[in-house]
This record gives C-alpha cells, structure tokens and sequence, in this order.
C-alpha cells in the first residue's frame, strides 16, 4: 500500500466501501445494484479529499434528475431516429467539451454515460429505458450517500503539497474543435448500434469515448493499450472472485472477498506503469461481475473483442476527419510543445 498516508485512506475507501455500497443496494433491492459501485468508485477515485456540500447536492440531483431527463427525451425520439441522434450528437459534444477540463470532467462522464446508453435501452422498448433511467437513479443517490460514509470512515489526510506546475490552460477553440471532431467519430458508430439494437456491444462506444478523450493529452498507443489492458484487468478480478464465490458462496464472503481482491488490485491505481489501466478497470470490474450472468469468462473475451474494435475504430476515424478537414492533430502538437 502507498506511504502516502493522504493515498493510503484513499486506496481504502476505494477498496473496502464499494463492495459496502453493492452490499446496501442489494440490501434494498435496488434494480442493477453494479450501478451504484462502479460510480462510487470512480467518484472515489477521483476524489482525494470530500467534496464541498453545495458539490455533492449538485452532483446526487444531476444522477435523478439527468437519467429521467434522457429516458424522457428518448422516449419521445424514439419514433424520429434521426432527431435522436441529432439530440445524442449535440448531448456528446457538450459531454467532450466539459471533460477537457478537469472542474467538469465528471458532469461530462455522467452525460456521455447516460447519452450512449438509454437512447438504446429505450429504443427496445420505453420501459426498458424507463426502467434502467430509474435503476440509474436510485443508484446514483445510494452512491453519493456512499461519499459521505466513506470520508467519515477514512477522512482525508492533508499532506505538504508538492511543488508541480499548474496545468496549461485549456484553449478553447481547441476544446471545441477536438470535441466536434470527437462527436463526428461517435456519432456513426451509435447510429449503427441504435439501428441494429445492439446493446451488447456498447462496450465499443465506452472504449471509442475513452480513446477520444484520452487522445488529446496522451499518446495514441498508451491510450489504445490501456482500454485493452482495462478490459483483461477487469476480467482477471471477475474470475479470482468467481473462484473465490465457488468455494464460499455466501453474501457476506462475496463482499469480502470483494474488499480483499480490492486491497490488492486498487493501490495499482495510483501509482506503477499500468495506473492508468487499472483505475479505468475498477469499475469495469463491477459492470462485468453485474452483466456477466454466470459466464465471466465469455463475457471478458468479448469485452476484450469491442475494446480492441473501439480503439482501432477511434483511431481511424478521428485519423481520416482530420486529414479531410485539413486539421492537424492537436494531441501531437501538444506532446510536441511539452517536450520543447
């Protein structure tokens, strides 16, 4: 575990609180109780310290109010595909736009979140999307609840602050232009999944999002490798707990095996060569061990197919958008000025 002692509570709240927050949803018989874990823990892995209370109040009515908005506007766009994809292009391109900065990167994910998966969901059917809008919900209350339970268990820890230079300053021509150019890549491939109700696949759309964001401050074979590596990761730990399961299927031995498998895997998330890939598979661990349905292993070789299709998808389009418009590749400008 981390020396940092500021780290270490965080590495505790990830590790031993979410399986805590799973165990309460399903306590209440909340629908898809995965919910709530995995946005508990990348709330947590975010949050170093506890979130003013103007912050999380914000934050716990965007989570009810944001999914039955969707679900609502679906509904009625359900019958004019064409005035729904222009609705989710114009959702996702505010989505990028505030994930460019880091002050609201987090309102960006949950818009992006929500714009790729209840359109879908409600266009199968409006209570499908009904349904999955107040899963969403109640989950997203539950998690936030989480925060405040986690800090009271492991408060934060101030340390000396480390003399790092602030970040640049984020251009905003550039901010707009990078998340058109993302919105044009999405767009296509939602348009398919929408029109063939794939559902299974939505894994492509996280990864070619992921690969998007990520695009405009690292490199294109880092950022390809951690949505991979993200995906064997989550799998990994599905199977381990599988196992584990197997010999002691109990309720309360899940979560601690669960909390267990936590201590070793989440101190990777904030330190090593690999940080960036297991902070993206913590979550993705919940979502897998939720929608797996006893097959973890068939479900991670699958995962494992759309994230590599989503990175090499992600890559080419926003390639061929940039050559045709004449543009060039900020990501690589910027990795060029940082080096001097």
């Amino acid at each position: 575990m981390s020396t940092d002692p500021g780290q270490a509570q965080q590495v505790l709240r990830v590790a031993l609180v979410t399986p805590l927050v799973y165990g309460v949803a399903v306590w209440m018989g909340a629908p898809l109780p995965f919910v709530a874990a995995m946005l508990f823990a990348t709330f947590t892995l975010k949050m170093p310290a506890p979130p003013p209370f103007a912050v999380v109040v914000v934050l716990a009515l965007l989570l009810v109010l944001l999914p039955l908005a969707f679900a609502g506007v679906a509904g009625v766009l359900s019958q004019y595909p064409y005035l729904m994809v222009g609705f989710v292009g114009l959702v996702l391109f505010h989505a990028f736009r505030l994930q460019a900065a880091p002050k609201t990167a987090l309102v960006g994910v949950l818009l992006q979140t929500f714009a790729i998966m209840l359109p879908i969901a409600t266009g199968q059917s409006e209570q499908a999307g009904g349904a999955l809008s107040g899963a969403f919900a109640l989950n997203g209350v539950l998690a936030v609840a989480g925060l405040f339970f986690a800090f009271a268990l492991f408060p934060a820890i101030r340390v000396a602050a480390r003399a790092t230079p602030p970040p640049p300053p984020v251009d905003p021509l550039e901010r707009t232009r990078s998340a058109a150019v993302a919105t044009l890549v999405m767009l296509p491939a939602f348009t398919l999944l929408l029109a063939f109700n794939l559902t299974s696949a939505m894994r492509v759309l996280f990864t070619i999002a992921i690969v998007l964001v990520s695009l405009s401050r690292r490199d294109v074979r880092e950022t390809g490798a951690e949505s991979v590596l993200s995906a064997l990761m989550a799998g990994a730990v599905a199977l381990a707990f599988s196992v584990l399961y197997t010999f002691w299927p109990q309720p309360g031995a899940a979560l601690l095996a669960m909390a267990f498998l936590g201590l070793l895997v989440v101190p990777r998330a904030f330190s090593g060569r690999h940080q960036g890939a297991v902070a993206l598979a913590i979550p993705l661990v919940w979502v897998l061990l939720g929608t797996a349905e006893g097959s973890t292993l068939s479900k991670t070789l699958d995962w494992c197919l759309y994230s590599i299709l989503g990175v090499l998808y992600a890559v080419w389009a926003r390639a061929l958008i940039l050559a045709t418009l004449g543009w060039r590749d900020g990501a690589r400008s910027a990795v060029r000025a940082r080096l001097g």
